[in-house]
This record gives structure tokens, C-alpha cells and sequence, in this order.
């Protein structure tokens, strides 16, 4: 039985089985039932959609923490490093933690074929059941219907949005995308959504129907207020507070607290008082996030379309002048991406950063009328000094939000 000594030596081994392209949820669903199917021991939800999957989840976690739960969290990919894939209580999971249940996985890598986010799922699923959790959140990879994940048999099936996005893997309407991410919704398992998009709401009530599963539509609150770098607003007759000022934050956080509120004969737990101090306590690395204060500096993992408008709805909110840095995949429709910032940014330097998928800085400017920086650390600096009074946003790939949250924690 291969086994290793290190976390490191494991994580190696991991990361050379990044992708093999094959979904695994059938080769997963095999082993699971090998091993006596641990996961339908397991209380969770599931949370799929284009973009706030993560947020969602996130508000999730600290609300069910607020009141007095032990919640475990899978969520991808990781900010910082592969631990904070595997949550308790929003704590990353230890160094020998990790290290005990890859080992633990490691005879069904060759049997099953299995790629590093299958055993990521498994690890989650093992480590879970192992440190027993009151209930875990599932957030789905990629797509839905194939998606590793998707072995779990949850209290309730969350999506929160459908957007262009991986096109190649989910199809190139918004319908055939729809259809993916539905593949999560369950026999009589409550589906709860955001979504406002007609095509894909006849998705998801036809997908729903045929499994027997109520659907929930959850209404984006009108009346949100920004105040000291907070967002305020009402909904479900319930005053919330969020410490963020990220307008997108509303929806996920209103999606979040539909569900819970609708759960709490399950968790009796729960008051409406935890509730707030959970959304409120809430925050979401990398998301709209503030790491300095002269000039504002504010990073976004705004990774495709639909996210790029999402940030730039904030900007009326944030001093100008505005710089932006920005650099993505060139798996990404990364030029209409850039040409939406152009717009409304008062400046754009493009950026690129160490990944195997990234599009270069010259592939990014092409064609347009924009400052060429390929070192994302001078990016940073130049910025900062010609716009000391404003605003510097940066944004584009999670995998260049992780770089440059680093290099500006380390710059204090």
C-alpha cells in the first residue's frame, strides 16, 4: 500500500493528479459503497451554481456556528493552501490530519482512477464522519451532474446561479449549463435558488418536478444600504448586517438564510439571533476584500463574466479614481471580461501570474489600451504610487487572488 511520510511528499502526489478528465462520481460512488457508505451518515447540504458558491457556503457555516454546531466545510479551489479545502468550524484541517486520511485514500487511487479533486471529496467525507460533525456543506466543483460531489444525499440542494462559465465541459446556453447544475437536485430533496433567468428557472422546475423536489425561489432584498464599510438590509422580516460591502454578497447571504431559516425544526438550535451574529461575523477571504485602507486596496476573485459584473456594480460605492489589475485563465472569456472593466475603470494594468492555464499579460492586452505589467508585485506598487488617493481594485482568477493576498499580507 503506498503510503507517505510527509504532507508535503502527499500533496506532491496529489497535485501530478490534478486532472485526468474524467468526472470519477461513478468510480466514487463504487468505493464509497466499498467502504459501507460512510457518506449518507453524514447531515449536509449541497451548494452548486456559477458564482457565490463559496459565499453561500461560507454564510452557511458561520450561521450553523453561530448556534452552537459543529460544521464541516469542502469547499475548492483553496485560497491559501490545500488544508482550506477541509473546514471544521472554519478551521483548516492539521498538517497530520491531512496527512492521515490521504494515506487512508491512497489504496483506492489506482483501483478507481481517481483525480485529486475525488480524493479531496473522499478525504472530506472520511474526515467529516471522523471528527463528527453536526452537519457538512458540500460545495460542488464543477458543474453538478458528474460533479464528485454529488454522491451526498443532502437535507437540501442549493444552486445560486447559472452564468457562462467552463463552457467547454457544461455546454454553451444558459439552458444546457441550467441542466448541469440541476443534476444535484434530488427525489424529494428541497431545491432552494436565486436564479431569476427565465430559461434557467424551467430548468430547474422541470428537474424538480421529476424528482418530487419543492422548489424555493429566494428574491434579492431592494432595500440594501451600505454604512462604515457594512451592508445592511431586510429580508424574510429578519434585519441583516453584512461586513462587506459587496452588493453581490446580498443575494448569497439571503439564499443562505432562506435555507436555515426553513431548517430549523432540524436544528432547534438555531434563533434568529444567531442567525444575524453569523451573517455578520461572516467573511469570505478574497471576495471583495479590503487589504488596505490608503489607497483602498480591494481583491476579487471575480473569475468570469458574470463575476466581473457583479464586481463593477460595486464601484459607484469605492473613492476614484479607480486602477485596476487584473489577469486571468486563458480558458476565460478574458478580453470581453477586461473590455467590461475598461469601461468603467479609470485606469487597467494587466497582470499575470506563476500557472500552467494562465493567459499571458500580451495576451490579455491585445488590442487594447491598456498599461502592460507581467510582474503582478510591480503591478501592485506602480498602482499604489500613482493613485495614492483612490482606489485599487484587483481582480481576475482565484489562482492570482491567492498570489497577490500573500504578497500583501506579507507586505503588512
Amino acid at each position: 500500500m503506498m503510503t507517505f511520510d510527509t504532507i508535503d511528499a502527499a500533496l506532491e502526489a496529489l497535485m501530478q493528479r490534478r486532472s485526468n478528465g474524467l468526472p470519477g462520481l461513478e468510480q466514487l460512488k463504487q468505493c464509497l459503497s466499498e467502504l459501507g457508505n460512510p457518506h449518507l451518515k453524514l447531515k449536509s447540504f449541497h451548494i452548486g451554481g456559477t458564482n457565490g458558491k463559496g459565499s453561500t457556503t461560507n454564510y452557511l457555516r458561520s450561521m450553523l456556528q453561530e448556534s452552537g454546531y459543529r460544521v464541516g466545510s469542502f469547499s475548492s479551489p483553496h485560497l491559501v493552501s490545500h488544508h482550506d479545502r477541509f473546514r471544521i468550524d472554519n478551521q483548516p484541517i492539521s498538517d497530520d490530519d491531512l496527512l492521515y486520511w490521504i494515506n487512508q485514500t491512497t489504496p483506492y487511487w489506482g483501483k478507481y482512477g481517481f483525480s485529486m479533486f475525488v480524493i479531496d471529496m473522499l478525504v472530506a467525507i472520511l474526515y467529516f464522519l471522523d471528527q463528527e460533525v453536526d452537519v457538512a456543506l458540500f460545495e460542488v466543483g464543477l458543474g453538478g451532474r458528474l460533479d464528485a460531489t454529488n454522491v451526498i444525499i443532502p437535507l437540501a440542494s442549493i444552486i445560486t446561479n447559472i452564468g457562462y462559465d467552463h463552457m467547454e465541459q457544461l455546454g454553451d446556453t444558459l439552458a444546457l449549463i441550467a441542466a448541469e447544475k440541476a443534476g444535484i437536485i434530488k427525489d424529494h430533496v428541497p431545491l432552494y435558488t436565486c436564479e431569476n433567468k427565465p430559461e434557467c428557472l424551467d430548468v430547474f422546475a422541470a428537474k424538480a418536478k421529476e424528482h418530487q423536489a419543492p422548489l424555493t425561489r429566494v428574491f434579492f432584498p431592494r432595500n440594501a444600504q451600505i454604512k462604515d464599510h457594512h451592508l445592511f438590509f431586510t429580508t424574510r422580516h429578519i434585519e441583516v448586517e453584512l461586513s462587506t460591502i459587496a452588493l453581490y454578497q446580498v443575494a448569497n447571504a439571503s439564499l443562505a438564510l432562506a435555507v436555515l431559516l426553513d431548517y430549523r425544526q432540524e436544528f432547534p438550535l438555531i434563533s434568529e439571533d444567531s442567525l444575524r451574529r453569523g451573517l455578520k461575523q461572516a467573511v469570505w477571504p478574497g471576495r471583495f476584500e479590503i487589504m488596505g485602507e490608503h489607497p483602498l486596496i480591494i481583491i476579487d476573485g471575480a473569475h468570469n463574466a458574470e463575476g466581473i459584473e457583479a464586481l463593477i456594480q460595486n464601484f459607484k460605492n469605492i473613492p476614484r479614481p479607480i486602477t485596476v489589475i487584473y489577469s486571468a485563465l486563458k480558458d476565460k472569456p478574458y478580453h470581453t471580461m477586461l473590455k467590461a472593466l475598461i469601461q468603467v475603470a479609470d485606469h487597467v494594468i494587466v497582470s499575470e501570474f506563476e500557472m500552467y492555464r494562465k493567459a499571458t499579460a500580451d495576451e490579455l492586452a491585445n488590442g487594447f489600451q491598456v498599461t502592460v505589467e507581467p510582474d503582478y508585485q510591480q503591478a501592485i506598487e506602480t498602482a499604489i504610487r500613482n493613485n495614492p488617493e483612490g482606489t485599487i481594485v484587483i481582480t481576475g482568477s482565484l489562482y492570482f487572488i491567492s498570489d497577490v493576498r500573500a504578497y500583501l499580507n506579507q507586505q503588512g
